[in-house]
């Protein structure tokens, strides 16, 4: 089987979201196959979940900072995007695909494609375990899930995931080189973490040193390829979808108010 890689390149927030609901509901008609998106965010934003509270002291304090703000299609708490490297891939559950039916095991073969990539890198993480108490923050990279990659107990890589009818949209953040203070000092006001544990964990920290997008992006083909036994072919989004997100773009837009 032949899926599709859109490559990187960097949006603004509600772009973002737009393209990731286009990708959706294009592969739900059949017209585009499962496919891998890497891309990065610009400005830089904080994206937060479906159902999630938005606070207006927060709404300011992003605006201060110039980030932006935009609400996922999918669940899950507050994420920043900023100095990491954020994927989306949609493919198709059931008989009819290669996705299992479960929610947690479509995660777990998702993100086994993450692991191979960062194996590649030379980094080992692990699957998360659910926490009762992840509902209770508003901060994604506070506590981990069964949707979640972590080393050492800190968490790595932050995922969510949408399904219409056979459809499945995961996307997710993985930490690069971001402050560990920014989020929490954006969501409380303080937050400051200096003298504390790390709240995260960041790619090029573990590794020692920095890796291009190119590099990145190269490990994260070849680790899906691995995991799913598929060529990911390089390829743009179809007018088709690129309609979709100018009628979509619009609902992705948070207001200064």
């Amino acid at each position: 089987m032949v899926a599709r890689l859109v490559s990187y390149r960097a949006l603004d927030a509600a772009s973002n979201m737009a393209v990731d609901e286009a990708m959706l509901d294009a592969h739900l008609e059949g017209r585009t196959p499962p496919t891998l998106r890497l891309y990065g965010w610009s400005p830089p934003a904080v994206s937060i979940g479906y159902g999630q509270k938005l606070e207006e002291d927060f709404v300011r304090r992003c605006r201060q900072e110039g980030i932006d703000i935009v609400r996922r299609p999918t669940g899950g708490r507050a994420v920043l995007h900023m100095n990491e490297l954020t994927y989306a891939f949609v493919g198709t559950a059931g008989s009819e695909g290669f996705l299992e039916d479960s929610i947690i095991g479509a995660y777990r073969q998702i993100c086994q494609g993450i692991i191979e990539a960062l194996h590649s890198l030379g980094v080992e993480v692990e699957v998360g375990t659910s926490q009762k108490s992840y509902r209770d923050y508003s901060d994604c990279f506070q506590a981990t899930t069964t949707a979640d990659l972590h080393i050492g107990g800190r968490k790595m890589v932050g995922s969510a995931q949408l399904r219409r009818g056979r459809g499945v949209l995961q996307h997710g953040s993985i930490l690069l080189d971001q402050d560990q203070d920014l989020l929490p000092r954006l969501l409380s006001g303080d937050g400051s973490s200096r003298g504390k544990a790390a709240r995260h964990a960041n790619l090029f920290e573990i590794l020692d040193r920095e890796v291009a997008i190119a590099d990145l992006e190269e490990a994260m083909k070849s680790g899906f390829e691995k995991s799913f036994g598929f060529e990911l072919v390089e390829s743009r989004l179809t007018q088709g979808e690129l309609d979709l997100v100018e009628s979509y773009k619009s609902k992705y837009l948070v207001s200064n108010d």
